[in-house]
């Protein structure tokens, strides 16, 4: 069903999305065909007749069914990955092989060893390979993490960071089968919150955890899960995720010895609030307006591409992300 795409015009970069429904569909595309210097050309789906629906929908000519023959398209220069976890490495190879760059949506795999195997695909293909951690490219959460780590508000000490964000009970599917989805509510959400304290805190130690299912659910996968990571520089943090539990709501603090941080609902581009305090100072509190920090990333991924601008994470932040994952799962 795929037909020839005419070259476009002007330099854009070319995007093919693996991954037809659910954030794949309402917020990952959309953020192609927002940002500036992108253009999204095609869709690999699990079938001809999701691609081509989703082909109508956005309005793009090129819809797949086959992997082979998604990551053959010559208009494609980017893919994103937004399929099952399970299938990251191996589309990611793929793709990497055919010339493409890859932005991969988190976790990156679902095990350290994939994720190496990523790593060693784009370095062999020379192409850029990196992890979806949307909050990074959040304009003020970015001024003020350079602050931290410049020092400002002293030694880090310790970080708490929670988000309960209520999935549907009858969500099935991949994210209801273990082997599929890599440890539920960590790969899910856990992981946004592993890679903001390794933003703010560092490279982590050993990381200490415990986990639980909704029994009404009927799921083997872990749907609530607290852990404690221990940090290379001393500090220490705690993450509290919920796939299951209301209200849907994110906090996160970063404490040092001379001051503090703390984001409000600003995880994932929502509306929220910043507070920064310095000891024996003023508190300050700015409003975190909802911010489009999906079509921020890919910009900043085109950039990095186009003009070789840096981009705030690399692929080995992936990589330990999902190192600290197996850990606390047990795995």
């Amino acid at each position: 069903m795929a037909k020839k795409q005419a070259k476009s015009k002007t330099k854009k970069i070319g995007w093919g999305i693996i991954g037809s429904t659910g954030w794949a569909e309402h917020t990952f595309s959309p953020a192609i065909e927002e940002a500036r210097g992108a253009e999204l050309r095609a869709v690999l789906s699990s079938t001809k007749a999701k691609a081509a629906d989703f082909c109508q929908r956005h309005k793009i000519e090129n819809g797949y069914s086959r992997l082979a023959d998604f990551v053959a398209d010559k208009s494609i220069d980017a893919v994103w990955i937004a399929g099952p976890n399970h299938l990251h490495k191996e589309q990611a190879v793929a793709a990497l092989a055919a010339g493409k760059h890859v932005l991969c949506e988190k976790p990156m795999a679902i095990s350290p060893a994939e994720c190496r195997a990523m790593i060693a695909a784009a370095k062999k293909a020379r192409r850029k390979l990196q992890v979806a951690y949307n909050t990074r490219h959040h304009p003020k959460i970015q001024a003020v993490q350079k602050q931290w780590i410049a020092g400002r508000f002293g030694k880090p000490v310790h970080g708490r960071c929670h988000l309960y964000y209520p999935y549907p009970e009858d969500l099935g599917g991949w994210h209801s089968r273990d082997k599929q989805v890599g440890a539920w509510v960590y790969g899910d959400i856990g992981t946004h919150l592993i890679d903001q304290l390794r933003w703010f805190l560092g490279d982590a130690k050993k990381v200490m955890a415990a986990h639980s299912s909704s029994p009404s659910w009927g799921y083997r996968t872990p749907d609530h899960a607290a852990a404690m990571i221990s940090f290379k520089n001393g500090s220490v943090g705690t993450i509290s995720a919920s796939t299951g539990l209301a209200p849907g709501k994110a906090r996160l603090e970063f404490y040092a010895d001379n001051g503090y941080v703390i984001i409000d609902n600003g995880l994932l581009g929502l509306e929220g609030s910043l507070t920064t305090g310095i000891k024996n100072g003023k508190e300050r509190t700015v409003k975190l307006p909802f911010t489009k920090t999906y079509k921020l990333q890919v910009e900043a991924f085109g950039r990095s591409i186009t003009s070789r601008a840096p981009y705030p994470l690399a692929p080995e932040d992936g990589l330990e992300n999902v190192k600290l994952i197996s850990q606390a799962r047990g795995w």
